[in-house]
């Protein structure tokens, strides 16, 4: 299981609800594999997923949009900007 949040704000830091973050994740041997989830009212997507293996990595997306891959640690927290 690996646990982790995405907060999504606008350009002067107020949190966007009701948006679909996208993330899709990169493993040593499995084919990549794809999840979303959308904010709440505060902003904030949670991801909570069992996953084939420990993904090394996760590109997330708000909407269309690609923000960037990032390492990806159970418990951590992302900050995006829309």
């Amino acid at each position: 299981m690996v646990s982790f949040a995405v907060e999504v704000v606008d350009g002067e830091c107020i949190p966007v609800p009701s948006v679909e973050v996208g993330a899709r994740y990169r493993y040593e041997v499995s084919p990549r594999t794809w999840s979303s989830e959308v904010t709440d009212g505060e902003g904030v997507a949670h991801f909570n997923e069992e996953h084939p293996e420990r993904p090394l990595e996760v590109c997330l997306y708000v909407g269309d949009t690609a923000c960037g891959t990032r390492e990806l640690q159970d418990g951590a927290r992302f900050i995006l900007e829309m």
